[in-house]
């Protein structure tokens, strides 16, 4: 497929962003799944202003989405001015792609030149490092702010506040559906977190990486990836530079083809070439590859930390999910509680711009004790081993009061004929009943001292209760 046949999906959401536009809004979310295009459908967009001479610029955080959005547009036929440190600009341009920490840092300089552009496109829109620049945003420029998750809570600012509306087509059920997405194979081990401290809303990583330090719970993702997916290309991410380096070195030891990269190595370029063109290696990233990496071999997600931001969840687990001619499956191994947490990976969601203000209940997720396979807690066989789960005490009395509700009167009065006490509290649960019918069923003053004794009553209970009947 040619980079300007877009999909059907996309033209629907190019469609979308004219149609809000024309009704008056002028800033706008293009809210579409990790693996959708975002950077694709962005980049058209810009081809159809560029074409109208329209002042143009793409803001990113990140200098692997600076890349990416460059080599786009590349590809659509235009040579966008680069802003970046120590460089010089012309502004007589029509089209640029820059940091915002460059821009921010420039703004003294450039805040006459962005009041007068015609349209910004921002990538990664729910991240807070973009609030600053909409003071100096032009009432009448057009923006999109480009995101898989616009999600705000705690202190952040609502996205309300900057943008007018948003556009979702699809959802990534919707694009796993239709093959434009691989099926995610979930599997988690958990983790005690007690004690792991938490800092501007999500865990700290130095306490976090000390905790996992000091289980040595690199040895369980040793043990856990190659008894389910030994030798497949992994991708893991971790709670700091040094609990990354450790795990690697574990692996090292152990044989496995693993290496480290970290945002501050000098040859981190040269290290993700190596993974991206190894087949079965093991990469260990720490602080970089949440957004704006495309390697779509990648077969198995490592989440060797746990952390409470709903976007980061998503983005690192979706890092496995681009599809190959041979690949539309791939595995997820959780060593962070975070599926239990935020749900699956691959649950529908529908968004919006207002701030999250309390959490969701998602449906309970348990692990299977025999080969960690993470699924809904009502399934008692685990579609992957067959391990058959015991019901919980709760739930066989559930059982039973589903059962008893069933009876007709006749069998009921049989039943309750020589009952024993619980199961004369699972009827008055059935039946609705007040907690004094049982009283009724007690025909002697053994009945009665003996249902004294079962619920634990002081003495004299018995005897009060048996006199007020039969007095």
């Amino acid at each position: 497929m040619s980079i300007l046949e877009l999909r059907e999906y996309q033209k629907q959401y190019v469609d979308g962003l004219q149609n809000s536009f024309k009704k008056g809004n002028k800033k706008i979310v293009l809210c579409a799944p990790t693996g959708s295009g975002k950077t694709v459908m962005f980049s058209y967009m810009c081809k159809n202003a560029f074409t109208k001479n329209k002042n143009i610029l793409i803001l990113t955080d990140r200098k692997e989405l600076f890349s990416q959005s460059d080599s786009v547009l590349l590809k659509l036929g235009l040579k966008p001015q680069l802003i970046k440190p120590n460089s010089k600009v012309d502004l007589n341009e029509n089209l640029f792609v820059g940091m915002i920490q460059t821009v921010m840092r420039r703004i003294e300089i450039l805040k006459e030149w962005i009041d007068s552009l015609d349209l910004i496109i921002i990538d990664e829109a729910h991240k807070s490092i973009f609030d600053g620049l909409f003071d100096y945003i032009n009432k009448k420029t057009y923006v999109i702010g480009a995101t898989a998750t616009p999600h705000r809570e705690g202190k952040q600012l609502s996205l309300e506040k900057f943008y007018d509306d948003i556009i979702q087509v699809i959802d990534t059920p919707d694009l796993i559906d239709s093959g434009n997405l691989s099926t995610p194979i979930s599997y988690g081990v958990k983790v005690d977190l007690k004690g792991v401290k938490t800092k501007a809303g999500d865990y700290d990583e130095k306490s976090m990486a000390d905790k996992y330090s000091e289980i040595q719970l690199y040895h369980g993702v040793y043990d856990n990836y190659t008894k389910i997916c030994n030798g497949k290309k992994a991708i893991i991410f971790s709670p700091s530079r040094d609990s990354s380096v450790e795990l690697v070195n574990s692996f090292v030891n152990k044989g496995l083809n693993a290496k480290h990269v970290d945002c501050y190595m000098n040859n981190r370029d040269e290290v993700i070439e190596w993974f991206e063109n190894t087949p079965g290696a093991i990469l260990s990233n720490y602080g970089i590859l949440t957004t704006g990496f495309d390697c779509p071999t990648i077969e198995v997600v490592i989440l060797y930390r746990a952390t409470k931001s709903l976007p980061l969840f998503l983005q690192m687990v979706g890092r496995g999910s681009r599809v190959t001619p041979i690949k539309n499956e791939f595995t997820i191994l959780d060593f962070g509680n975070n599926i239990q947490r935020h749900h699956y990976w691959e649950a529908p969601r529908k968004w919006n711009l207002k701030k999250k203000e309390k959490k969701e209940c998602a449906a309970p997720i348990k692990e299977c004790p025999e080969c960690c396979y993470l699924m809904p807690a009502r399934i008692m066989d685990c579609p992957e081993c067959g391990h058959v789960f015991e019901k919980s005490e709760k739930e066989k009395e559930e059982d039973v009061i589903v059962e008893l509700q069933k009876l007709s009167s006749n069998a009921l009065k049989s039943k309750i004929q020589g009952a024993t006490f619980k199961e004369l509290e699972m009827i008055q649960k059935a039946k609705g009943y007040k907690v004094s019918w049982i009283f009724h069923q007690l025909k002697t003053k053994e009945d009665y001292f003996a249902y004294e004794k079962y619920m634990g009553y002081k003495k004299g209970w018995a005897n009060r209760q048996f006199n007020l009947k039969y007095k």
